[in-house]
């Protein structure tokens, strides 16, 4: 539902305030049984995609089909961004029109609770720019999926910046956006809080450290959320691209969220495309031609890798007592071997997985 919320307290007030505890080609679109719900996380690649990408005027027709037709309930987006394009104020926006024939929408939130929101002065005149680096976005379909009023009273959706989830991490880590809403399926799946994440790459032992710092305290920040919105117990899915996998970082961002509890989707019994990485950057690929192959690179079964599993940053977790996985995917559509052109949308494949909530 988008009604207005009464707001009693700045969310953003208190959020920052808070110091968290430790703790092959696509198939047909799956379709969630009752009580199941279908979730995507997908990075769209920035505007300034970097090349050999199209540009943003070629992709965007790409990314609107890529989520269209990927029947996810919910989908978490990451460099979705607040740059302008040519027909739309941001690339956010833009997305937003593009996919609302298809039914999905964006959760409503008050300025309130969007602690990137534009700094104002007394008279409501715009002082400076954004205080984060906005890259994280949410859309959920309005026929399967509907917001939830909290018992609270205080607003169901927000913009928070990732350190207030994580205190004391590195200020480039720190004021990126995290995208949130309470969410429920019409189905009866549900009630749980989305969350849409997108950690900083780059390499470095700051960086590093403060990935993990996030995977540490995000477990305590849902528990604290539920608590404020009287909303305990509530389980959490997180749709992420957190510059994270294992081979390069085996003690990364990833191992302290499942460590914490976090159950990640690729954990399913039933998997699609596993040997297809979800995101398009390998040197086998060779120079010139990262980002935006022809064709993605396939890993194959060796004795150190005999399911030959793709390495992969771009994640889908599930947080709380009962959820269970049920199924796995990497969207890849091909023309044989070949990417099909219609639905290379970004430098990042879309990920999928059905959840079945208790």
């Amino acid at each position: 539902m988008r009604s207005r919320l009464v707001l009693i307290r700045p969310l953003a007030t208190l959020v920052s305030i808070v110091v968290p505890i430790l703790l092959v080609t696509s198939t047909q679109p799956v379709k969630a049984a009752s009580g199941n719900l279908v979730f995507a996380t997908f990075n769209v690649c920035k505007v300034a995609c970097a090349a050999p990408a199209p540009s943003w005027d070629i992709r965007r027709d790409r990314v609107a089909r890529v989520i269209s037709e990927s029947g996810a309930d919910v989908v978490g987006l990451q460099e979705a961004t607040n740059n302008p394009t040519t027909t739309a104020k941001t690339q956010v926006a833009d997305i937003q029109t593009l996919v609302a024939p298809a039914g999905y929408v964006s959760p409503f939130f008050t300025v309130d609770s969007n602690e990137c929101r534009r700094p104002r002065d007394a008279q409501g005149e715009l002082t400076g720019p954004s205080p984060c680096d906005n890259s994280a976005a949410l859309l959920f379909r309005a026929a399967t999926v509907e917001q939830v009023t909290t018992p609270t009273g205080l607003p169901s959706a927000g913009i928070v910046q990732v350190g207030a989830i994580a205190p004391g991490i590195d200020a480039v880590s720190a004021a990126r956006s995290v995208a949130w809403a309470y969410l429920q399926g019409k189905n009866g799946a549900g009630p749980f809080l989305a969350i849409s994440l997108h950690l900083d790459s780059n390499k470095d032992v700051i960086a590093e450290s403060s990935r993990i710092a996030v995977g540490q305290a995000l477990g305590g920040w849902v528990n604290w959320m539920n608590s404020i919105q009287g909303m305990g117990g509530t389980p959490a899915i997180l749709m992420a691209d957190l510059n994270s996998y294992a081979k390069r970082q085996p003690n990364g961002v990833q191992m302290a969220l499942t460590s914490a509890g976090w159950v990640d989707a690729h954990s399913a019994r039933l998997r699609r495309n596993i040997q297809y990485s979800t995101i398009n950057y390998n040197p086998r690929l060779g120079e010139g031609s990262q980002g935006f192959p022809a064709a993605p690179y396939k890993f194959q079964k060796t004795k150190k890798n005999p399911k030959g599993e793709a390495t992969r940053i771009d994640y889908i977790m599930g947080y709380g007592t009962g959820l269970r996985v049920i199924d796995y995917e990497v969207v890849v559509y091909l023309t044989g071997k070949a990417f099909n052109t219609d639905y290379q949308a970004s430098d990042h494949q879309m990920v999928k997985a059905t959840f079945a909530f208790p």
